[in-house]
């Protein structure tokens, strides 16, 4: 009898080794690192009640919004909780990993990614954008189950995806797999990333197409039908809202130049609007405003659907103004070592700020996300 003891203990600490083993390896060698990872670990970093704002969404959120500016002009803490492509079948799932740390946040919910089409929905990037790099918990295993098919024991174990990423020989896939791994290790010992989820690009876009952005205004009762995944999903964040008793989250669809090449997506966004609406939540829709954020189409973009960081820094002022006054932004007190890094954070966005400027000004285009050859120029413009 204590034999068979003993050798069940063995064979259970052994157990334990080999999923330790694999934890770890997942964690912190086999696994997809890009600025998504470094931004969704960064949100991971933040101290619990820390933030009065968070934004969720997809590429329009880490490319409007500057959190260290805000803080610096405002003294208004936030996090850009977004992934690249962002589904609207994961916005659930972002929102209650949000609100287990930072549930006394107001969290903006930019809903680009409720307008997809069915292929960019489920494209397997697009989701794992975000769930490759979340903590395995009932969430994220309620989030497979309801919108993975196939394969769904790669998405809770991403180790089983990536595990033969230690015999890639692929020069360039390497080097920025290794950028990002120090990126991310650096995060961790700091405690803190610098830019709390920005990436921008230093272009100033001119639309070789006629801008719509005049008449939209006048074009809010024209709409476009979601594609049926789209509006399920949709319906299914309101109502986990509503059913929680949410009344720290507003809704949001934020600046883009609309074309006729594009005026399909502006349609929709009007349909995602009434739904919203339906369920007495507030819409704010400045793309169909876009002239009351002061932007300018032609100096203010880096894309259609992107703002550059002049852009960036207006929408930031514009919007931080609008939810002081129209919503409740509790403003948590910070002691003297939260305060320090937010201070940090502020001029490291103003460096990051002056460095994209000037290679506008030099006409040097390239994407600029957190990572640490990007902070160690950045420390060359740093007051």
């Amino acid at each position: 009898m204590k034999r068979k003891i003993l050798w069940t203990v063995r064979l259970l600490c052994l157990i334990l080794a080999v999923c330790v083993c694999f934890g770890l390896l997942q964690e912190y060698d086999f696994y997809h690192a890009d600025h998504n990872r470094e931004r969704i670990k960064g949100f991971f970093l933040e101290d619990e009640q820390t933030l009065d704002i968070v934004y969720l969404g997809a590429s329009e959120v880490y490319s409007d919004i500057a959190p260290g500016y805000a803080y610096e002009r405002d003294g208004v803490t936030g996090y850009l909780f977004a992934t690249q492509a962002n589904s609207i079948l994961n916005y659930k799932s972002q929102l209650k990993n949000i609100l287990k740390s930072q549930k006394t946040a107001l969290v903006v919910i930019e809903l680009n990614g409720a307008i997809y089409d069915v292929e960019d929905l489920t494209k397997e990037a697009n989701l794992r954008n975000y769930g490759d790099h979340v903590p395995l918990d009932l969430n994220k295993i309620e989030w497979v189950a309801e919108n993975v098919g196939e394969n769904q024991i790669e998405y809770l174990f991403p180790f089983i995806k990536y595990h033969g990423m230690w015999n890639d020989e692929d020069g360039e896939d390497k080097e920025k797999q290794d950028k990002f791994r120090k990126t991310i290790a650096n995060d961790r010992s700091r405690g803190y990333n610098y830019l709390k989820g920005v990436l921008n690009w230093p272009f100033c876009y001119k639309s070789p197409q006629p801008s719509l952005n005049d008449t939209l205004p006048a074009a809010a009762d024209q709409k476009q039908p979601l594609t049926q995944t789209a509006e399920k999903s949709l319906r299914e964040l309101l109502e986990f809202c509503r059913s929680e008793g949410l009344e720290n989250v507003v809704f949001a669809r934020f600046p883009h130049i609309v074309t006729e090449k594009t005026y399909d997506r502006f349609l929709r966004s009007n349909t995602v609007g009434d739904i919203v609406k339906e369920y007495g939540f507030d819409y704010l829709n400045f793309e169909r405003d876009i002239a009351m954020t002061g932007l300018d189409e032609e100096k203010d973009f880096y894309n259609a659907e992107h703002l550059n960081v002049y852009g960036q820094k207006k929408f930031t002022a514009f919007l931080t103004d609008y939810l002081k006054e129209h919503y409740t932004v509790v403003r948590h007190a910070l002691n003297d070592d939260q305060k320090k890094e937010w201070e940090t954070c502020a001029d490291y966005y103003e460096a990051y700020y002056r460095y994209n400027e000037s290679l506008i000004q030099d006409k040097k285009v390239s994407e600029l996300s957190e990572d640490w050859e990007l902070i160690e120029k950045l420390e060359q413009y740093l007051s």
